[in-house]
């Protein structure tokens, strides 16, 4: 087989192509990408370093930003997946290495750090463009394909990198600690309102219509209902 025949066979056995546009945010809201910690920028800085370390990403870039704010860069491989196309006559193998980039803007608040997190896919090292991203991350430099029956495709959907978001989030929550890098936490608002009984049968649709028997046993069902020991509330 000649080389055009060849290299004619290896396109036909990839099949078509598309463009990979996923990110962390179209598998997690931006709001649920952001917290406050308590101490400087440089504090959270440590406690990230030390979060994305754990997970096999490291800090590859660090660009100051207007108001005193660092912006850095997490990049780190997942995985490496292997592809064999071909026929009974020729047989070609391909590595495609998968992993994450992750964007943290510290921005200083006072006493404390304003942390935002987006994150997106690396396809063989280049990082993907998406969709839909926040001003602070950095423009991406061209577009990243992949093909449309690629085994891989579960991998860059952008729900690994939210995991990732997630996880620190939430270890960071759960860590006892409570000084510099910890999450602020914030009290509740207090409220006088009285409990609010589980059934009331004055608002059930049957009360209107009923009678004084079907409104006693009306009244009856509330209480039995009523898991927390509070009366139902019955209107005069």
């Amino acid at each position: 087989m000649g080389l055009m025949g060849l290299m004619g066979l290896m396109v036909l056995s990839t099949g078509c192509f598309d463009v990979v546009r996923p990110s962390s945010e179209t598998q997690l809201p931006e709001k649920q990408s952001r917290l406050v910690l308590t101490g400087t920028t440089d504090d959270a800085a440590r406690r990230f370093s030390e979060l994305f370390s754990k997970r096999g990403f490291q800090v590859t870039d660090r660009q100051k930003r207007k108001n005193g704010a660092t912006l850095y860069v997490f990049k780190g491989q997942r995985t490496a997946l292997t592809t064999v196309t071909g026929t009974n006559r020729f047989v070609s193998g391909s590595t495609d290495t998968v992993g994450s980039t992750f964007y943290v803007l510290l921005t200083p608040e006072g006493d404390t750090t304003k942390a935002q997190l987006f994150g997106k896919p690396t396809l063989n090292g280049n990082e993907v463009c998406s969709d839909e991203y926040p001003a602070w991350v950095p423009d991406c430099v061209e577009d990243v394909y992949a093909g449309v029956a690629w085994h891989g495709r579960e991998q860059v959907t952008g729900r690994e990198e939210a995991e990732t978001i997630r996880g620190m989030m939430l270890e960071l929550e759960l860590a006892a600690s409570s000084g510099p890098g910890s999450p602020v936490v914030t009290a509740g608002p207090q409220t006088t309102e009285p409990a609010q009984p589980a059934c009331v049968a004055s608002q059930l649709p049957e009360w209107k219509t009923a009678n004084a028997v079907e409104k006693k046993k009306l009244l009856e069902r509330c209480r039995q209902e009523s898991k927390d020991g509070v009366q139902a509330v019955d209107s005069k």
